[in-house]
């Protein structure tokens, strides 16, 4: 754990308790702070009901620490991020604590897609270099909770957390792509954009910055860094090679910087599509960036396997794939997965975010059958059956996964696919437990279905 002893005696305010809110409390009492907590849907039995919930001494209070699902101005504004602010006291978060205490050198990673994939990618990469590395942030570690003694530490990082970020000068700084996505929390597109650019304040002469240029905004991020001259720019693309940056000829990865192209490697089978060959070339170039030679990312690409619920194959039962891509939670998410496959029977619904699935209506050629589950179901199965697209509502994923295993012998569909475009609360506690229930359901179908593997 980040030692924060530095801040004995100081009084600090915590808004939520999750599994950020929790490492930042055990954080500070270790190391001898006075500790005031609050959470809107705390359980009776927490191992912090001893602290002082809701009675906050405001005048003596030194910090307020907000965890990344708190409101600091949209939908509405948290009610203790105002009092903090009514009485001047400082908002900060876990990663502002982490910043000022954590002494290896923070690579940063963001974007709408590809940023867990890019963070696992670089660390292990670093680690195969023989490097010290830790990983953590939005991954799923919160930061406080890394070792100390790390010479390097990896964070991917969310909107959320960047929006009440104030600490910032990473020592590399990575932006994949921006492409809509929590507009309701941050007020609309210009405060998603606003957030995300967030990870290059603070630079110093020596910070890299790491920019995708495959789409828009992050192409007008890019274009203003450079006009800024910043001395440590690199532009990455996972269609075409930028101009003094890294990016792709067809299968090869190539390296532009100093403007003759050297072509680096070849494609990675485990990480297909366009979106992966981005998160590819931004690996490389925080790795070359960070003290490890081309010579061992090449070496050490083929055995990177991927993660869990981002396309994962999971099994193939007579002939048909079952693709577990449970964190495709957004449509530009999806879209990779449906630009990859054919003979798709879609397994797709949840909770519903802002931009629905219109966009997607180009790959639906390839679509056999849909099957929708959770909030969305009844406006998209008229949205499918608009476009042309047969389906049906299954409630949920048992059923769909069952229903699909049905059809598959029938429609000589190629894959099923779980891609949702939807966060999964309205049925499970997150993408995870929701990709981790559809492996155990194909597994039930494994064991029905023995010896039938192709």
């Amino acid at each position: 754990m980040i030692s924060l002893d530095c801040y004995k005696n100081k009084h600090f305010g915590v808004i939520g308790l999750g599994k950020t809110g929790r490492t930042v409390v055990d954080a500070l009492l270790k190391g001898g702070a006075r500790v005031s907590a609050h959470d809107d849907v705390l359980a009776s039995d927490n191992q912090y009901q001893n602290l002082e919930l809701r009675d906050f001494d405001w005048d003596s209070m030194d910090f307020l620490v907000v965890s990344p699902g708190v409101n600091l101005l949209w939908p509405r504004r948290n009610l203790f991020v105002e009092m903090a602010q009514r009485h001047f006291i400082p908002l900060i978060n876990d990663i502002d604590l982490f910043q000022l205490q954590a002494p290896g050198k923070k690579i940063c990673i963001t974007g709408a897609n590809g940023k867990s994939t890019t963070a696992a990618l670089v660390h292990h990469m670093l680690e195969r270099a023989g490097k010290r590395a830790s990983i953590g942030g939005n991954f799923g570690v919160p930061v406080l909770s890394l070792e100390m003694n790390s010479n390097f530490y990896v964070l991917e990082l969310s909107s959320y957390q960047l929006e009440s970020c104030n600490i910032l000068g990473f020592d590399t700084a990575v932006l994949l792509n921006i492409t809509p996505d929590h507009l309701t929390r941050h007020g609309g597109m210009a405060g998603y954009v606003a957030a995300k650019q967030k990870i290059f304040a603070g630079f110093g002469a020596e910070s890299k910055a790491i920019v995708g240029v495959d789409d828009e905004h992050c192409l007008e991020i890019c274009k203003f860094l450079k006009s800024a001259k910043h001395p440590n720019l690199v532009p990455i693309s996972g269609k075409m090679i930028p101009d003094l940056g890294i990016g792709w000829n067809g299968d090869n990865l190539v390296d532009n910087r100093f403007g003759s192209q050297e072509i680096v490697c070849h494609a990675h089978r485990r990480l297909d599509g366009v979106h992966n060959r981005q998160n590819i070339a931004a690996a490389y170039a925080v790795c070359m960036a960070n003290d490890v030679t081309g010579e061992d990312f090449c070496a050490n690409l083929s055995s990177f396997c991927g993660l869990e619920h981002r396309q994962e194959f999971v099994d193939n039962i007579c002939g048909v794939q079952y693709i577990n891509d449970s964190k495709a939670t957004n449509a530009d998410a999806a879209e990779q997965a449906l630009g990859r496959f054919d003979g798709i029977i879609w397994i797709l619904g949840g909770r519903p975010k802002e931009n629905g699935i219109s966009s997607l209506v180009k790959y639906f050629s390839r679509i056999k059958f849909a099957f929708l589950i959770g909030e969305a179901a009844e406006e998209w199965s008229q949205f499918l059956q608009k476009h042309g697209v047969d389906n049906e509502i299954a409630g949920a994923l048992d059923i769909a996964v069952g229903r699909a295993h049905e059809m598959a012998k029938n429609c000589q569909a190629k894959v099923v696919l779980l891609s949702p475009v939807c966060a999964s609360f309205d049925q499970f506690k997150d993408f995870e437990d929701r990709g981790n229930k559809f492996k155990t359901l194909v597994a039930d179908l494994r064991s029905k279905n023995s010896g039938l593997r192709q």
